[in-house]
C-alpha cells in the first residue's frame, strides 16, 4: 500500500469533511486540486463526480465514477453511482448491469434491488423488474419507495388486484407517497371507482409537494377520467395541462447527432425526396419469393405494433424484440445528415458486417435467441430509420401497422409517454398531427426509393377478423399457424410488455379504441385538415 505524505492525508480528510458536510461544491474544489497536483485516489474523483451528477454532467460524471472504480475495491456504492450515471444518460441497458455488480457486491441492499427494479423498468424489462422489486420487499418489507413502485408497475400490466395491495401498504408507511396514489387512482379508473380518483388526484394536484414529473402524470390521469365519465371537453383540457408541464419541466431532447426527432424526418425528406425513383424490376426484385427469418415491425406509434407483436410472438415458431433498438449503432452512423447517408451509400460489406455482428450481439444480450426462429424487432419509429436497416438487412421483410390517423393522434397525445426525442413531438396537439404527416409523408417517399417488402396489417382489420387477418400475415411471413397466437393477452399479465399499450393488451381483443376520435372531433377539429390526406389514403371514412 502506497504511504501517502501528510498534506495528502490531510486533503483526503478534508474532501470526505465536505462530502459529509453536503458541500460538493468545496468538495470538488479540494478534489480537483488533489488531482492536479498528481494524486489519484478514489475518493478524488468521486467526490468530482458527485459535483458534475449535480449539475446535470452525467457523461463527466460517468467518466469519474468509473475511474473511481478502478482505483477502488469492489465498492457496491460506486457501482450503483455508475448505474445512476447511465440511467440519467438513458443507456439502461448499461444501467442494469453496473446495478447488477452492485448488487452483486451487496446482495441484501434493498436500495440496490429497487434500483436494479427501475433500470429493468425503463430498460423495458418488466417481468425482471417485477422480481427485483420483489426481491427488494423481502429485505424491507415496510419500505413505501419499494411498495410504490411495485404498485406503479402493476399498473402497467393490468394487474390491478395486485397494484391495489402494495399501493395500499405503501400509503400506510407513507400517506404521502405520489407513486402510489398514482397506481390507486390508475386502478380506481380501470375499476370504475371514479369519485375515488377523484379525490386522489384532486389532492396530488393541490399539495406543493407534488413534482414537475408526478403532476404531468396525476394530470394525463385526471384525463383520463374525464374520458371514462365522457367529459371529453374537460379530458383534453386535462390532457393539454399534463402536456404543458412537461413542456415546462423537460428541455427539449435531442438524439446524440444534436437533432430533434422533427429535424431529423426533415433532414431525410429533403435528402430522399430528391432521389431517382426505383424500376419497376427493382421493385419486383425486393419482393422476392426467397425465405426470410427476419422482420421488422414499425408503423407509427399507437398503430397496433403491439397488438400485432404480442399476437405473432404467441406463436413458438417466433421470437421478437420490443423496442430495444439493437440497431441502434448504425442509426446513429449514416443518418440523418446527408454526409451520413452517403457514407452509409458507400460503406464497404466489411463495416456493414460489423453493424451486424453488433447488432446480433445486442439481440441475443438482450435475451433473445433467434437461432431457427422468425425473429421480428418491433420498433416503430423504424419507421424513419429505414435505410439504415435496408442496407444492413437487405433479405429482411417489413411489417407495416395501420391505424385511423385520427385515433393515433389523439392516442399519443393523451398519453404520458416517457419523454425522449420521439415523444417529445406530442407535447402539443398540433405537433403531434404535423409528425405523424412528416413521418407518412417519409414513408411514402422511402416506398418508392428504397427496395422494400412491405405487409400492411390494418389494425381495425385484425380487431374485426383476427383469425382471418393473423392466417394472411403468417402466409406472407412463411409461418404456420398456431392456436396460442389467441392468447396473446396472457403474456401481457406475465409482464411481457413494457410499451403504453400493456394494460389495453391485457384486456384482449377489443374494439375500445376503434373510432375514438369521433368523441373528441370537435377538440380534433384544428389538426384534422393535416389528417385528413392520411385519412383518405388509408381508406378510412369521413366523419
Amino acid at each position: 500500500m502506497t504511504t501517502l505524505a501528510p498534506a495528502h492525508r490531510k486533503l483526503l480528510d478534508d474532501v470526505g469533511g465536505a462530502m459529509r458536510a453536503r458541500n460538493a461544491q468545496l468538495a470538488a474544489t479540494l478534489a480537483q486540486e488533489g488531482l492536479t497536483s498528481g494524486l489519484h485516489h478514489p475518493l478524488l474523483f468521486k467526490a468530482r463526480a458527485l459535483w458534475c451528477a449535480e449539475r446535470g454532467m452525467h457523461e463527466a460524471a460517468l467518466a469519474d465514477f468509473r475511474q473511481a472504480d478502478l482505483l477502488s475495491r469492489p465498492d457496491a456504492a460506486i457501482k450503483g453511482a455508475i448505474g445512476a450515471s447511465f440511467m440519467k444518460l438513458e443507456r439502461f441497458a448499461e444501467a442494469i448491469d453496473a446495478y447488477r455488480d452492485a448488487v452483486a457486491i451487496q446482495p441484501n441492499n434493498a436500495v440496490l434491488h429497487c434500483r436494479l427494479g427501475w433500470a429493468y423498468e425503463l430498460g423495458q424489462e418488466l417481468a425482471e423488474a417485477r422480481l427485483s422489486h420483489l426481491r427488494a420487499l423481502e429485505l424491507d418489507s415496510d419500505n413505501p419507495e419499494i411498495l410504490g413502485r411495485l404498485a406503479f408497475l402493476l399498473t402497467r400490466t393490468g394487474s390491478w388486484t395486485e397494484a391495489r395491495s402494495y399501493g395500499d401498504r405503501a400509503l400506510a408507511a407513507d400517506p404521502n407517497h405520489a407513486s402510489a396514489h398514482l397506481a390507486l387512482a390508475t386502478t380506481d379508473i380501470e375499476e370504475g371507482a371514479y369519485d375515488a380518483a377523484d379525490l386522489r388526484l384532486a389532492a396530488l394536484l393541490t399539495d406543493a409537494r407534488t413534482t414537475a414529473n408526478n403532476r404531468y402524470l396525476a394530470l394525463g390521469l385526471l384525463g383520463d377520467l374525464r374520458d371514462r365519465q365522457d367529459r371529453v371537453g374537460e379530458a383534453m383540457s386535462a390532457f393539454a395541462a399534463s402536456k404543458l408541464e412537461a413542456r415546462k419541466h423537460y428541455p427539449v431532447p435531442l438524439a446524440p447527432d444534436g437533432t430533434t426527432m422533427s429535424q431529423a424526418v426533415s433532414l431525410l425528406t429533403a435528402h430522399f425526396r430528391y432521389m431517382p425513383s426505383l424500376s419497376p424490376a427493382v421493385k419486383a426484385a425486393a419482393k422476392s419469393a426467397d425465405p426470410t427469418h427476419h422482420f421488422f415491425l414499425l408503423g407509427f406509434l399507437r398503430s397496433g405494433t403491439t397488438l400485432m407483436e404480442q399476437v405473432l410472438a404467441g406463436n413458438p415458431d417466433v421470437v421478437s424484440l420490443e423496442e430495444r433498438e439493437p440497431a441502434s449503432d448504425a442509426t446513429v452512423a449514416f443518418s440523418p445528415q446527408a454526409r451520413k447517408l452517403r457514407a452509409l451509400a458507400e460503406a464497404s460489406e466489411q463495416t456493414l458486417d460489423e453493424y451486424r455482428e453488433r447488432y446480433w450481439q445486442k439481440v441475443r444480450k438482450l435475451g433473445v435467441d433467434p437461432q431457427g426462429k422468425i425473429f421480428i424487432d418491433k420498433g416503430p419509429i423504424y419507421t424513419v430509420k429505414l435505410p439504415v436497416l435496408v442496407r444492413l438487412f437487405p433479405r429482411a421483410k417489413i411489417l407495416f401497422a395501420i391505424r385511423d390517423p385520427r385515433d393515433v393522434v389523439l392516442s399519443c397525445y393523451r398519453r404520458r409517454f416517457r419523454i425522449n426525442p420521439t415523444t417529445y413531438e406530442f407535447l402539443t396537439l398540433e405537433g403531434t398531427a404535423r409528425f405523424y404527416d412528416s413521418v407518412m409523408s417519409l414513408a411514402e417517399i422511402y416506398r418508392d426509393k428504397l427496395p422494400l417488402d412491405i405487409y400492411e396489417v390494418r389494425h381495425e382489420s385484425l380487431v374485426d377478423d383476427f383469425d382471418g387477418q393473423t392466417r394472411a400475415l403468417c402466409n406472407f411471413m412463411g409461418l404456420p399457424w398456431n392456436d396460442a397466437m389467441r392468447k396473446f393477452a396472457d403474456r401481457s399479465k406475465l409482464g411481457a410488455i413494457a410499451t403504453a399499450s400493456s394494460a389495453q393488451i391485457a384486456r384482449g381483443l377489443n374494439r375500445e379504441g376503434i373510432g375514438q376520435w369521433r368523441r373528441y372531433a370537435e377538440e380534433l377539429a384544428p389538426v384534422l385538415p393535416i389528417l385528413q390526406p392520411w385519412v383518405e389514403k388509408f381508406g378510412y371514412a369521413a366523419a
